[in-house]
């Protein structure tokens, strides 16, 4: 996610933007200028942009723009240019994520957004009966991830799926176990069309996903993230991002603070209310303070329960502690207003996503990928197996743009809010190297909404 009020671009980017995206030379960019606006949304695929207006203004946005093409269904843009521009770059332009490139293998960039994967069989395809991928909701998902399930589980028993995305591109990456050796023996068995999808398949260890164990997840103040500045303030009354700590970390012979950040305030159906946090981040005593250490006189909680499989952990906080569910303003003024939890029935879009973090300040990205996770339980009094949604979404390239905030793990446990003001994840994690470099997953608000909680007014 790109913090909303760091980034300051040349002015050739918003030579031909919408009136209201223009800004001047030594201007701070607002929100809106993490976009590059263009006079027409090129979400739009009935926008031709190889010809035109389109065309030429495309060509007008980078120096030195050798080509302008798009990805599947037009998840994303493709620039190819003679030289990578000095970063940092907008998210957007269009309305539209992109990628940016060189055609010289120094200094390359990045050439499109979503991995290579290993296509499999054409020639098997499942759930065809499916509805479309398109719009969808997450209890549509879950049943889709059963289906899908239940296919490998009798036609395949020996391969074990970790998760499943549906991208926008209209392609599913199924993701296996690393000890599943995807050769080409093995891929004449698997589906290479799912629900009408082209499907292929990658190893867990391809994602980099962050291990729990390097999950340290370790604002009057303005979180100023180049410099290294955090919030660690003492709010008199907590919202959303804020710093939390728990564990200390005595292994390595200075104690070390295991800290995360406030999520939002939810309630039951009795009224009970809690704070979310991550699970993760919760010493084995339980209790929950706020900043960056742990203090003698006192924490504000104690986290009683856990949502299995979706590192939410539910803080009972003391009666003395007030919580509202209002996140901080950004520098710009604007303070957004939170509406309710996403559910399950809620159809999904590929659509803009914002965090304020302790150590961010406000950061937007643009969701392209729904997951679902397969994770078995033990549990005797729970199914057998866990369907936990997530949202994917993508942050912005980071190769050639080393100036990219990339959030630390104390951002885990944030929550992240569309455009309507509806609360559609909790940040989990970020993936820093690797093909997926530049994508983070959230756990889906809907995993709340279906354990019998939601969203506590202001």
């Amino acid at each position: 996610m790109i913090p909303r009020e760091s980034f300051s671009a040349p002015k050739q980017l918003f030579s031909h933007a919408h009136p209201s995206s223009q800004i001047q030379d030594g201007t701070t960019a607002t929100p809106h200028e993490q976009h590059v606006l263009l006079p027409f949304n090129l979400q739009d695929l009935s926008i031709n942009i190889y010809e035109g207006e389109p065309r030429d203004l495309l060509y007008h946005i980078f120096p030195d723009t050798l080509n302008v093409s798009e990805a599947r269904y037009r998840s994303h843009l493709i620039f190819q240019v003679k030289k990578l521009p000095e970063p940092p770059w907008p998210l957007t332009v269009g309305g539209v994520p992109f990628t940016i490139s060189t055609l010289s293998s120094h200094d390359y960039g990045r050439a499109l957004i979503f991995p290579r994967q290993i296509l499999g069989n054409g020639g098997i395809s499942i759930c065809e009966h499916e509805k479309e991928l398109v719009e969808f909701s997450d209890k549509e998902l879950r049943n889709f991830g059963a289906n899908v399930h239940s296919w490998f589980r009798e036609n395949l028993p020996e391969i074990r799926i970790i998760e499943l995305m549906v991208t926008c591109e209209r392609l599913i990456y199924i993701v296996l176990e690393d000890h599943v050796h995807i050769s080409s023996s093995l891929i004449i068995t698997l589906p290479g069309n799912i629900a009408r999808y082209g499907t292929g398949y990658i190893n867990n260890r391809e994602l980099h996903r962050p291990g729990w164990t390097d999950l340290q997840a370790k604002r009057l103040i303005n979180p100023q993230p180049k410099q290294g500045i955090i919030d660690n303030t003492m709010y008199d009354i907590l919202r959303p991002g804020v710093l939390l700590s728990s564990k200390i970390l005595k292994e390595h012979g200075h104690p070390a603070v295991f800290s995360t950040t406030s999520g939002v305030l939810v309630q039951n159906k009795s009224g009970d209310r809690f704070m979310t946090a991550a699970s993760h981040g919760i010493a084995d005593d339980r209790y929950v303070w706020q900043g960056d250490h742990c203090h003698h006189d006192g924490s504000i909680g104690q986290a009683i329960l856990e949502i299995a499989f979706t590192d939410i952990s539910l803080v009972k906080l003391n009666d003395d502690v007030t919580f509202v569910n209002e996140t901080f303003e950004s520098i710009s003024g604007v303070s957004p207003s939170f509406s309710r939890l996403s559910t399950s029935e809620d159809k999904f879009a590929f659509t803009h996503c914002f965090l304020n973090s302790p150590y961010t300040g406000n950061m937007v990205a643009k969701i392209v990928a729904k997951g679902i996770r397969f994770e078995s339980s033990t549990h005797p009094t729970e199914d057998k197996l866990r369907y936990v949604v997530y949202n994917w979404s993508y942050m912005g390239q980071t190769e050639g743009n080393e100036d990219r905030v990339r959030p630390p793990d104390g951002t885990c446990g944030s929550a992240i809010w569309d455009d309507n003001g509806v609360i559609t994840g909790l940040y989990h994690y970020y993936i820093e190297k690797g093909p997926w470099s530049g994508f983070s997953a959230s756990v889906s608000a809907s995993e709340l909404v279906e354990a019998g909680y939601t969203l506590c007014g202001p």
